[in-house]
């Protein structure tokens, strides 16, 4: 069970989990094969054995460096709050209350068009900003994000 489930009271409801974009996990994958194929083609030449450990080595660390992040993060919507927690062993959480919501913007340059990705960033009162990573879908995230917070504004119990 997610750090997600986990927190969830009672009376609240998961409503939208955001993901990674799938560019990430392409351009991680492709630098691990990249230096497994260059470690090959070292291997089967004249040179030093060291060179193709060093490229799978190299490989094996960028592919970690992409994954990691991925593998730590949870960011979720809920009818009550927004959740953004990292960390793999140790937990670093941002939690905002749906209520404290002022404004929720989203930041999506070209190729974030093209390929469906972007930052939203949300403004609370009296918090610094909760920036979010570049995440896939980001203006579902955003319509996800401003119903939950219209559903919990007209709330018979928000007041």
């Amino acid at each position: 069970m997610s750090y997600i489930e986990q927190s969830l009271a009672d009376n609240e409801r998961l409503i939208y989990r955001a993901h990674f974009h799938w560019l990430y996990r392409l351009a991680a994958w492709g630098l691990l094969i990249a230096s497994l194929v260059g470690a090959f083609i070292v291997n089967s030449q004249d040179y030093p054995p060291w060179l193709a450990a060093a490229l799978i080595g190299c490989g094996f660390l960028f592919f970690l460096s992409i994954m990691v992040p991925i593998w730590a993060q949870q960011i979720a919507v809920t009818n009550q709050r927004i959740i953004h927690r990292r960390g793999l062993v140790r937990r670093s959480t941002e939690e905002l209350q749906l209520s404290a919501v002022e404004e929720v913007r989203l930041e999506q340059g070209i190729l974030g068009r093209l390929f469906g990705f972007g930052r939203i960033i949300v403004s609370g009162t009296g918090i610094e900003d909760l920036r979010l990573p570049a995440l896939a879908e980001p203006v579902r995230l955003r319509r996800k994000l401003q119903e939950a917070i219209g559903a919990a504004n007209h709330h018979p119990l928000a007041a």
